[in-house]
């Protein structure tokens, strides 16, 4: 189940995280860390640990009461700047 392919964490520079967080994960997903932001990831499941869809992610990042995150297309994710992603996590930090 590897939603986000090799080009795509080369081109982002996304880095397997080995941080622990306090998520589950579905089984043989993966979890990379965000390379320009600090604790935001990229989820091949939900924090819930349902595997998400195909050609799709989960970003993850701290909120207000823990970790939350928004569901994106992989092509969204490949297609977004670094402050696009700022935005999107500092507009979904309240939850």
């Amino acid at each position: 189940m590897n939603n986000i392919d090799n080009t795509t964490v080369q081109k982002l520079g996304l880095r397997l995280s080995d941080k622990p967080i306090n998520a589950q994960t579905a089984q043989a997903s993966r979890i990379f860390e965000y390379p320009h932001l600090e604790n935001v990831f990229v989820m091949e499941s939900d924090l819930y640990g349902n595997a998400m869809p195909k050609d799709s992610c989960f970003l993850a990042f701290n909120g207000r009461n823990g970790l939350i995150g928004k569901h994106l297309s992989v092509a969204t994710l490949v297609n977004s700047t670094v402050a696009d992603i700022r935005r999107m996590v500092e507009s979904n930090t309240d939850g």
